[in-house]
């Protein structure tokens, strides 16, 4: 069982490393649309944003994951599911959802 834990916190360090150095590439290429992409509000954007590699891997080195993930949205998962106009409208639709959900809050 020890092992099963282990191996579970290793990914969710791994998980959380890696969208910790995403969320800042994505803020250094384009600011405005990685708030959107990322759901942050100006203030978690600007503290992810000057986080040195040491506080990265610290934060990392959580038990918990410090992404959210929006798969807990029923009409976002359908839109995501179905086939609108051969996936056409498909994109649009899921941005649309995704741009009413209010922005993450800093604790």
């Amino acid at each position: 069982m020890r092992a099963v834990d282990d191996a579970l916190l290793s990914d969710i360090h791994e998980v959380n490393l890696s969208y910790l150095l995403l969320a800042q590439r994505l803020l250094r290429e384009n600011y405005a649309s990685a708030m959107f992409r990322l759901g942050f509000t100006e203030d978690v954007a600007e503290i992810v944003l000057q986080l040195s590699p040491a506080q990265l891997v610290k934060l990392a080195g959580s038990g918990s994951l410090v992404c959210g993930f929006r798969l807990n949205d029923y009409g976002l998962l359908s839109a995501l599911t179905q086939d609108v106009l051969d996936g056409v409208l498909q994109q649009a639709h899921s941005t649309i959802l995704l741009a009413q959900r209010p922005a993450i809050q800093a604790a």
